[in-house]
């Protein structure tokens, strides 16, 4: 059994009086400190996600989805943020651009509104590589999160049947996951 200070101890007497004999081993040892098989991968690197991308001048975040890498994605989305907003503008040239609508919500956010998305606060909230579980997830996450800035529900059309569910564990505002979702991620999983 792991070893825990004064507790093994105790625990070993009591075993002892009834004839049993136990044997310790250290929680901890040098193997755990120093061997790690893997390397951890970083968010940029990884696929087949949903993801979130909030505003710097308000409380709205993007909700997306892809199969690809992320960092790529991301780049993406920034390229045509950059490539609508870069430069001077008129207020004619502005109020004629916000009345088109873009590729992308986050584009359209940014022109329509004046503001700046912040790239270095976007994250991986969730991961899934079944694509079709992968839609039903980001929808999950567009009707969870306040102050959402995407135009549609997402690729998958989610029942409003799910809305008092969903309502119980809202989404923070940056999007973060919260310790509730991830448990409860989790014990989906295991009834699964």
């Amino acid at each position: 059994m792991p070893y825990v200070k004064k507790l093994n101890e105790a625990f070993a007497r009591i075993l002892k009086s009834h004839g049993i004999a136990t044997a310790n081993r250290l929680h901890r040892t040098l193997r755990n400190f120093v061997v790690h098989p893997k390397d951890k991968v970083r968010d940029e690197e990884k696929t087949e996600l949903i993801y979130c991308v909030p505003c710097k001048n308000c409380s709205r975040s993007y909700v997306g989805e892809t199969g690809r890498k992320f960092g790529p994605r991301i780049k993406e989305h920034k390229k045509e943020v950059d490539s609508f907003t870069a430069g001077t503008q008129t207020r004619a040239s502005r109020a004629r651009e916000s009345s088109v609508t873009h590729k992308s919500a986050i584009t359209d956010h940014a022109m329509k509104e004046n503001h700046v998305i912040n790239w270095d606060k976007a994250k991986v909230v969730d991961r899934e590589a079944q694509r079709q579980t992968r839609w039903i997830k980001e929808a999950l996450w567009i009707r969870k999160t306040p102050m959402c800035m995407n135009r549609d529900a997402g690729s998958h059309q989610l029942s409003h049947t799910w809305d008092q569910v969903i309502s119980r564990s809202r989404a923070p505002s940056s999007c973060k996951q919260s310790r509730r979702d991830q448990d409860v991620r989790r014990t989906s999983k295991r009834c699964h």
